[in-house]
């Protein structure tokens, strides 16, 4: 059971803000140098809704990379023919193409091999050949090399298995890429670094609806610690519908005692 004190939350939590911080330092550190060359691939693993996908954007941004032109990324659902036709259009060098949570392309073989061309630091010939061909431009694609760069972001567990067809794909995958874990598994590490995102990376002032004064995060803090066993869903999402709440409504915390258990 988590210890409730009347002193500060950053205080009764000191250790794992370390930590944490420490971390999301690393990690950052780690996307600058695949978005800059250091690597061609990365895989990010861990929990929904904590950073995985910030840290990829800010290392984008600080890049000077442009969406829709240096970047795209991809969110939920893609076939092995979109992926095909994205790799095609990022294929040059320095073009990144992140796919996030888009985890059902692992439950094809086309798709799996795909990412496994894609993503081979040697041969980097990526084959479509089928009975239909797909143009671009104008341009019937059936093959190419592909220079760019793919991150996947990921909450699955990428290895392990029973040693199946898939397993081995995942093992290909995972050969061909540095995984980068994000150790965020218990509550007390996941509020962490929430409060890390919220207090130093100021993560709820990217929408006016959610930005809050330094004495409304720290309260949205406290709340939030103070009712941390009775969360659902502890993620990034989680502090942006409680700052919605406090920036217009005088009861939110009613509110959001009935909305962190839904």
């Amino acid at each position: 059971m988590l210890m409730k004190s009347n002193n500060s939350v950053e205080h009764l939590i000191a250790d794992e803000l370390e930590a944490v911080i420490k971390h999301q330092d690393l990690t950052q550190e780690f996307m600058n140098g695949v978005i800059n060359g250091v690597h061609k691939n990365a895989i990010l693993v861990g929990p929904p809704g904590l950073g995985k996908s910030y840290s990829v954007q800010k290392a984008l941004d600080s890049a000077g990379k442009l969406v829709n032109k240096d970047y795209i990324i991809v969110k939920g659902h893609i076939t092995p023919t979109q992926l095909f036709l994205i790799l095609f259009m990022y294929k040059d060098a320095g073009k990144v193409v992140v796919l996030d949570d888009c985890d059902e392309i692992f439950n094809t073989e086309t798709g799996l091999n795909l990412l496994k061309a894609a993503m081979d630091p040697c041969n980097c010939v990526v084959s479509y050949f089928s009975q239909r061909y797909y143009a671009v431009n104008g341009q019937v694609v059936k093959d190419f090399v592909f220079n760019g760069t793919v991150i996947v972001c990921t909450n699955l567990a990428l290895s392990g298995g029973r040693g199946g067809r898939r397993t081995k794909h995942m093992e290909a995958i995972t050969s061909r890429a540095p995984v980068w874990p994000m150790h965020w598994q218990t509550p007390t590490k996941k509020f962490a670094q929430i409060y890390n995102m919220v207090i130093n990376a100021d993560y709820l002032a990217s929408d006016a609806r959610t930005t809050l004064s330094c004495d409304q995060k720290q309260e949205l803090l406290k709340f939030l610690w103070d009712n941390l066993e009775c969360v659902t869903n502890l993620d990034l999402r989680l502090p942006q519908k409680i700052a919605a709440e406090m920036k217009t409504n005088p009861n939110w915390e009613q509110v959001c005692e009935v909305l962190i258990k839904a």
